[in-house]
This record gives C-alpha cells, structure tokens and sequence, in this order.
C-alpha cells in the first residue's frame, strides 16, 4: 500500500519526461505510487510513460483529452490512494530523498503539510536556491501562511484534507496553485518546514508562466476564493486575512501592467 501518491501531469514534454519519471522511481521511499495523466500530448510522451509503467507497477497512466495542468491534476486525484498527496511537474524533477524526509516529518509530528525548499534550473545550467523563510515545525497562521510559497510541488499534502473539502484547481487559470493553496490554508493547524532545496524547478523558456502575457491573472482568481469561503462558512474567521490577500493579488497585478511594455 502506496504512503505518497505522487500526480505527475503530462503534456509533450518528451524531452524532459524521463529525467522527471527516474527521479520518481528512483525515489529512497519505495511506498509510493506514481500517477502519470496523460493530458493530450501529441508528441512521444504517451509511449514513453506506457515503457516506464511497463517496468515498474507503481505507474499508473491516465489518458485523457487536453484540458491544461489545473485539469489534469484534478483527475490525477481520482485515483489518489495513499494517505499523503504530492506534485511534480513532469519537466521538473525532484532529489531522491524528497518523500522519505518529508514522509518521515509529516509522520512524526503529525503535521497537515511539509513543505521543502527547492532551486530554479536554467537551460544554460544556472542555479538559484529558493530558501524557505522558515524551518521545522510550525504553527499555522495567516502569517506564516503568506510568507509560505504558494506551490504545489514543494509540498506534501494530506489526502484526506484535499478530499473532504474539495480542495481543486481551477480549469482555464493562470496561478491556480495559489486557489488550491488558499484553500486548503483554513483546515490545516501545523505546517513542517525542511530548508534543503529538494525540487528542481526547470526554467523554460517555452513555459506557459513566461509565454502568457495576460494582464490581471491574479485579480481574476479572487472570485473563485471568496466563493469557496463563502461557501463554507469562513468569512467570519478568514475574511480580514482574505483581504490582505486579495490586495496583495491587485498590487501584484497593478505593477505587471503599468510595467508592461507591449
């Protein structure tokens, strides 16, 4: 039985996809599945994920039609069975010892999330570590909350709390790690923080983050995050905190387009 169901959303990058799958497999935690969507790729990247799961029964390919990373890892969790859920960007790739440390500390302090350090990998092979404005464990609160990246692939979540509170991503968005982050914030109570960079963020210059030039990215996902606590009964608790967020959204889409030079 799996501990870290591990989604892997798949879309023509057969010249990255292997490095991403041997970093999984290779992984010093054995007790993981590994759950590939197949997102409409057009390339080799089918065939290659059908080899790699015909040598290591951990894989699971899922095929479907296009619908973006959001869509995706949506369906990735469909078929999420382990008690901890974790994502890698399948042109990304991650140090063999992530999910044992991080399984080990979500275990021993029982905490609702781990969240590791990780580098950004350029073509030309430059470095930068992104470090972790905290280390250890902590307790959660709408301070540390912020200061923590928004990204999905530094950390390990649990299952159960994606499930019960119908944590998604959402389809046709930019920045949509910032909607599932924001709503997973209100169940969690602890957080462990381990500053060692384990993920390697590739930089390409194809990506969508640097092709998409639309303005006002973050500004459009405030409705889907004020609906979701609304909906929930949260407004009363998180509504000052909502709004320190839904600021920062503006100012950052604020200096995007008076800096835009199309």
């Amino acid at each position: 039985m799996p501990v870290i169901s591990v989604i892997v959303p798949v879309y023509n990058v057969e010249k990255y996809l292997e490095r991403c799958l041997d970093s999984l497999i290779n992984q010093t935690l054995k007790d993981i599945e590994i759950i590939c969507v197949n997102d409409g790729s057009s390339d080799n990247s089918a065939e290659i994920l059908n080899k790699y799961a015909g040598n290591d029964k951990r894989i699971k390919v899922i095929t479907k039609e296009n619908g973006g990373l959001s869509d995706a890892r949506n369906k990735g969790m469909e078929f999420v069975s382990a008690q901890y859920t974790a994502f890698v960007d399948s042109d990304d790739w991650v140090d063999e010892c992530t999910f044992e440390e991080a399984y080990k500390a979500i275990e021993k302090y029982k905490t609702d999330f781990v969240c590791f350090a990780s580098q950004k990998v350029y073509e030309n092979g430059k470095v930068e570590i992104q470090k972790l404005p905290f280390s250890g464990l902590q307790k959660m609160n709408y301070k540390r909350f912020r200061k923590t990246p928004v990204t999905v692939w530094s950390k390990i979540f649990k299952t159960s709390i994606i499930k019960e509170h119908e944590c998604v991503f959402p389809k046709g968005y930019n920045y949509e790690d910032n909607v599932f982050w924001t709503m997973y914030f209100p169940w969690i109570k602890t957080g462990y923080y381990i500053n060692k960079p384990f993920y390697n963020y590739f930089q390409r210059a194809d990506s969508i983050i640097y092709s998409d030039k639309k303005l006002f990215r973050y500004t459009n996902l405030i409705p889907l995050i004020f609906k979701y606590y609304k909906d929930r009964n949260l407004l009363d608790k998180y509504g000052n905190d909502l709004y320190k967020r839904f600021k920062d959204y503006l100012k950052m889409d604020f200096n995007d387009a008076i800096s835009d030079k199309d």
